[in-house]
């Protein structure tokens, strides 16, 4: 997952608003949302490594995951070396288990990763860590967010727009087609306020968008996931995967039970 923008308990009637791209190397095997059996999650799988990017939990709970960029030579060589654990496991070891947020991001062990963020939300609180930056794991408060390849604070170009997006509709109901249209900009940001990540300018310019379109470097936007839950404790999910000449969609509709 690479761009995420989320309303946390500020629509009176839909706690949680949240859309997401989720970008990755085209030849990368994937399975798209489905349930999964073992733990009662719905997410979509990495064929490669048996993680995933964002995943929700029949009873509410919710985590996503973006990969933190920012090389410089010892980053570059980390990044060369394939990590002791895939980071989407992350978010599998987060739904597998009941307790709090907080408490489950203290006891990782950071070193075992790649650079990440991760969101987690066990039913009362929603908590940001990461392992590249020196903040602590935080629970955030209500607010509105937007998170890519940097950190929770970042003002990337395009967190801009999806929350200055997503801002003026929360007035209203969600809608999957707004949510989705949204993540859909192919809008490159001015040189002068790329970010420095370590890339060539180049490839910069390209994942300056919200929607990537890089099939030179096997590499873009994916899959597009919406969600959003009301005050009822239904939730409703989207996703459309552009894998295929002509995108696909799917929905999932189910009210949360709480223990």
């Amino acid at each position: 997952m690479c761009l995420i923008v989320f309303a946390h308990q500020l629509h009176p009637d839909y706690p949680l608003i949240l859309s997401s791209n989720r970008d990755e190397f085209l030849s990368r095997p994937t399975q798209n949302m489905h349930w999964w059996k073992d733990i009662n999650i719905l997410a979509g799988k990495d064929l490669q490594a048996g993680g995933t990017w964002l995943a929700i939990h029949k009873n509410g709970r919710w985590a996503a995951l973006t990969n933190y960029r920012m090389f410089n030579a010892k980053e570059a060589h980390e990044e060369d070396q394939a990590p002791p654990q895939s980071r989407g496991s992350l978010v599998v070891d987060f739904l597998s288990q009941d307790g709090s947020a907080l408490a489950f991001a203290k006891t990782l062990d950071m070193e075992k990763f790649s650079g990440f963020n991760l969101l987690l939300w066990d039913n009362k609180d929603l908590v940001v860590c990461a392992n590249k930056t020196h903040y602590q794991p935080q629970v955030l408060p209500k607010g509105l967010y937007s998170l890519s390849n940097g950190h929770i604070h970042s003002t990337w170009p395009k967190c801009q727009y999806v929350k200055e997006a997503l801002s003026q509709r929360l007035s209203a109901p969600p809608s999957h087609d707004f949510l989705q249209k949204m993540m859909r900009s192919t809008d490159i940001a001015q040189d002068h306020l790329l970010p420095k990540t370590g890339v060539a300018l180049a490839l910069e310019r390209r994942l300056s968008a919200c929607y990537i379109e890089a099939p030179e470097y096997d590499y873009g936007t994916r899959t597009c996931i919406s969600m959003y839950r009301n005050n009822a404790g239904e939730m409703d999910v989207f996703e459309t995967c552009f894998d295929t000449q002509t995108p696909s969609h799917q929905q999932f509709f189910w009210t949360i039970q709480q223990p």
